[in-house]
């Protein structure tokens, strides 16, 4: 009867495992705050492979992708709701404004950059990759919505945000589920070796 009741429950605990579905974060979960882009790049110009659209990132968010930028200096920008760029530069609600540089600045050239930040509370921004011309003009900008973890208070974040600690827990449970389920079988044979 024990013997029942140990493999019932690690059964029990294994189906919870898969069952469960920590819903990962997605595009349509991160409010897009992005104003209309005023000099959309062209993929000749810039290109932005992480983070994407939609994503929530802890601090600092890891930057990477392609540019073509003069002297290979270009800008990473984090705005929050209602940030924009205007003529004197980044303005309103700028989270972050930092300087970056690719690898070469004569042809299209990768970049990847670790941009810090601080908000008290999840946030949802608009990130901008952008150039700033020799006439003082911004050129090549790409944005991408997203949603900034919240730095305020407890352990500093750590990893690239790109998959959620949730997403090992059914793992995590699994495993217990079987080690239960294997010592539920050794106290069984056990058991029937005394007999």
């Amino acid at each position: 009867m024990k013997v029942f009741l140990l493999l019932l429950v690690a059964a029990v605990i294994s189906l919870g495992a898969f069952s469960h579905n920590a819903p990962a974060t997605s595009a349509n979960q991160a409010a897009n705050v992005c104003a209309p882009n005023p000099a959309p790049a062209t993929p000749d110009q810039t290109q932005v492979d992480t983070p994407t659209a939609g994503d929530t990132v802890s601090s600092p968010v890891r930057v990477t992708g392609r540019i073509l930028a003069f002297e290979a200096t270009f800008r990473i920008t984090i705005f929050g709701p209602g940030g924009h760029y205007s003529a004197s530069g980044a303005t309103g609600n700028t989270i972050i404004d930092v300087t970056a540089m690719s690898a070469d600045g004569t042809m299209l050239s990768p970049f990847d950059a670790q941009v810090p930040f601080s908000v008290s509370a999840d946030t949802p921004a608009c990130l901008w990759v952008y150039e700033i011309t020799g006439r003082g003009d911004i050129a090549g900008v790409v944005q991408v919505p997203l949603t900034l973890r919240s730095t305020a208070g407890g352990l500093p974040q750590t990893g690239d945000g790109s998959q959620s600690d949730s997403a090992s827990w059914p793992a995590a449970v699994s495993l217990a589920g079987l080690l239960l389920a294997l010592s539920g079988a050794t106290v069984a044979i056990a058991a029937a070796r005394r007999r």
